[in-house]
């Protein structure tokens, strides 16, 4: 179920590199990606994991609300990430000229029938 979702979101995104289920640990439960020279989006999901944690947690000191969606933007990359439940979130790499509007849009559709299949 897990894979067939990320699969999904990458291959119908425009420049869409690689997608990860994982939790806040930096553990995955299922990834999928597309060969990507010099990068180990692997490695730069759990690294991400890492700042989400220190988001997370700057959100639940400030009383500013749930956290639920982030944008990691460098020069080759996007990285949208949409949180799925205190555990969890999920994670879509594109290509800098990715198709940012569909990207989003995918996570969002996907992410309640992801989110339902952890609990």
């Amino acid at each position: 179920m897990f894979s067939e979702a990320l699969q999904t979101m990458v291959e119908e995104t425009r420049g869409g590199a690689g997608a990860v289920l994982m939790g806040y640990d930096g553990i995955a439960i299922d990834q999928f990606f597309k060969p990507v020279e010099d990068m180990d989006l692997q490695l730069v999901a759990v690294e991400y994991a890492n700042i989400l944690k220190e988001i997370k947690k700057t959100a639940d000191i400030l009383e500013s609300g749930r956290m639920e969606e982030v944008t990691i933007k460098t020069d080759r990359f996007l990285v949208l990430i949409r949180i799925l439940n205190d555990e969890y979130f999920v994670a879509l790499t594109l290509e800098r000229d990715g198709n940012f509007g569909k990207a989003r849009y995918l996570l969002m559709r996907e992410s309640p029938a992801l989110k339902a299949a952890l609990d």
